[in-house]
């Protein structure tokens, strides 16, 4: 007879592979059919920077000694937000065959999402360490607490994938609207430029903006090797929670609704 704790186990050793198997079957579906396939996620990043390059130190002339890697963190950073929701949203309509199986946790579905998203930050998170070094900045001891970055930014992905997963279902433009709405955004985060250079009177509302939270807390980090401003990230990290919480409850009891919407 297997106790309590055998069927723990066995159903956290279930999940794990499920969930590893899900994460690296979706990894494959993106890149399929493609001629360079996974380099694609090291060319587009560097394709972004090279335009930034061109604009800003080129034709602008603006002075800013660690410019490329300023900008690279701020281009992978944002790549791994937006990819993530626009994966989230379409999860579920998006894996129609998975979502409509017998006993499947379709609640996976959007966690699947950000997790591929996330590898890809962390595959590509090398360059930035290349990059730092080659403008002969020193590696900071700070820079350990990039994971703890990092999950703040998973659970805020996470959350919002689960609700934005909810909607895409019941209003089905959502993700079209979401990628377009995530192109604005771009320009509206501090991606390629000091968010002080935002005037004064907007800069309340402009750091409601989540990301500029997180890629403050990046650059921190990596480039000036100080702890990240605590507040602003407890907050964020608290709030994140909160969304998730709420994503999963109201994504498990809409649940049915998925299944009759496929």
């Amino acid at each position: 007879m297997f106790t309590v704790r055998d069927k723990f186990q066995r159903s956290t050793i279930y999940y794990w592979d499920l969930l590893y198997e899900l994460v690296r079957r979706d990894l494959k579906v993106q890149y399929e059919g493609t001629l360079l396939g996974f380099a694609w996620t090291l060319i587009m990043p560097f394709l972004h920077l090279g335009i930034f390059y061109f604009l800003f130190k080129i034709i602008l002339n603006i002075e800013s000694p660690r410019f490329t890697s300023y900008a690279f963190i701020g281009i992978i950073s944002y790549t791994w937000f937006q990819s993530a929701l626009s994966q989230a949203a379409g999860s579920t309509s998006g894996n129609r065959d998975l979502a409509l199986r017998p006993g499947f946790p379709i609640t996976l579905l959007p966690f699947i999402a950000v997790s591929s998203s996330m590898l890809h930050f962390i595959f590509t998170f090398p360059l930035i360490i290349l990059i730092v070094v080659l403008e002969e900045h020193n590696l900071p001891a700070a820079i350990f607490l990039i994971p703890l970055v990092m999950a703040v930014q998973f659970t805020l992905c996470l959350g919002l994938g689960y609700l934005l997963a909810i909607l895409n279902i019941i209003f089905r433009d959502t993700k079209n609207i979401l990628d377009v709405l995530l192109r604005l955004f771009y320009f509206l985060s501090p991606v390629f430029y000091d968010p002080q250079l935002v005037p004064e009177q907007y800069r309340r509302l402009y750091d409601l903006n989540p990301m500029v939270t997180i890629l403050q807390s990046y650059r921190d980090v990596i480039l000036d090797g100080v702890m990240p401003q605590w507040f602003p990230l407890t907050v964020l990290a608290i709030f994140s929670m909160a969304i998730v919480w709420i994503g999963v409850r109201v994504f498990q009891k809409q649940s049915y609704r998925f299944l009759e919407e496929l």
